[in-house]
């Protein structure tokens, strides 16, 4: 899916609020003094590789709940401004956005408050002046945090990228959520693309850091899906050895025959997990020494179905380089009981 969507005029390219608002313009920003999508691109508060936002144009409940309820869980989406009277300029074009359940937004935001993210926005309120009162009131936004997304899939429009006449665009003017058919008719985007021990339970639910040669990090939303394929694996294999995060593999079932490696990845996109979890999956088997009395086999484990495309190009990794390379939906606890799949 296609959508084009306006944000809040920002002079700090969306890090923090700045106050600037249209002259004349009648909106939460101009009687607030702050949107709550001014903090959309502060990179430093990414969460397991995800950036957590906020858009207007889905704002509302009953239109976001409907997008969900139509199975529009990942979209590309085109940002604008309004920057002056009768001008719209293009801002950045994000791919493969998610939009957020209620839970997800739930567990985001409580991801905030404990790192101090949340308090931080309040006092940036302040700095502007603005009214903090209104922030994340449930008449105005039921949610602070509403999509993610991550900052790769980030397609900046240079600065003077203005809509010129006969753009569609110019005849937007409130925060809605269109649909396109086609990104033919939008400008061309410049791409700025930005050993350990085991346990036998399954982290913490919460964001963690893993350490390692980088410092990872993994969402709420990996935890659960860790959770819900650790009761999946136990019934699976009940003699077997399951261990979670010993050298950095997400997890390890070790059998007299095999050893199965798992890797996951909380994309609602099965494209991208076979994409992110592949390289993975490879160094953690083969990059030290294999036991070669075992067979190996390596699941990237995703919490939606292969579409057909995806599952054709598994195929075929699989036949032509004769990978033991699989992949297992696992639905994450609660949270995926409204989605049955998203689209590539």
């Amino acid at each position: 899916m296609f959508y084009i969507t306006r944000i809040c005029h920002n002079t700090a390219n969306w890090e923090h609020p700045t106050g600037s608002a249209a002259e004349g313009e009648k909106s939460f920003f101009s009687a607030n003094g702050y949107g709550h999508e001014e903090w959309l691109f502060r990179a430093e508060w990414g969460i397991g590789g995800w950036q957590y936002g906020f858009l207007q144009g889905i704002n509302d409940k009953s239109r976001r709940h409907s997008l969900l309820d139509r199975g529009v869980h990942v979209a590309d989406v085109v940002l604008y401004e309004i920057p002056g009277k009768n001008t719209r300029r293009y801002v950045a074009r994000i791919r493969h956005v998610e939009i957020l359940t209620d839970e997800q937004a739930a567990d985001a935001l409580a991801e905030y408050k404990k790192r101090g993210w949340y308090e931080k926005m309040l006092g940036e309120i302040d700095a502007v002046d603005g009214n903090k009162d209104a922030f994340g009131h449930a008449v105005w936004a039921p949610h602070v945090l509403n999509i993610r997304f991550r900052m790769e899939d980030v397609e900046w429009y240079p600065p003077d990228t203005f809509a010129q006449q006969g753009d569609p665009v110019l005849q937007y003017r409130r925060y809605t959520f269109i649909q396109r058919d086609t990104d033919t008719r939008f400008p061309e985007t410049i791409n700025r693309r930005r050993t350990r021990a085991g346990q036998l339970t399954p982290p913490v639910q919460d964001a963690h850091f893993r350490g390692g040669g980088a410092s990872r990090e993994c969402s709420p939303e990996h935890g659960k899906i860790q959770k819900a394929l650790h009761e999946e694996l136990k019934r699976e294999y009940p003699g077997a050895e399951i261990v979670f995060e010993r050298n950095f593999v997400d997890a390890t079932v070790r059998t007299d025959t095999e050893i199965i490696l798992y890797e996951i990845k909380s994309d609602l996109s099965t494209r991208k997990v076979l994409r992110l979890a592949l390289g993975q999956l490879l160094e953690y088997a083969y990059y030290w020494e294999a036991e070669p009395e075992r067979n190996i086999r390596l699941v990237a484990v995703g919490r939606t179905e292969l579409s057909t495309d995806d599952a054709r190009y598994l195929r075929y990794l699989t036949d032509k380089f004769k990978l033991p390379f699989e992949y297992r939906h696992v639905k994450m606890l609660s949270t995926d009981s409204r989605i049955a799949g998203a689209d590539s």
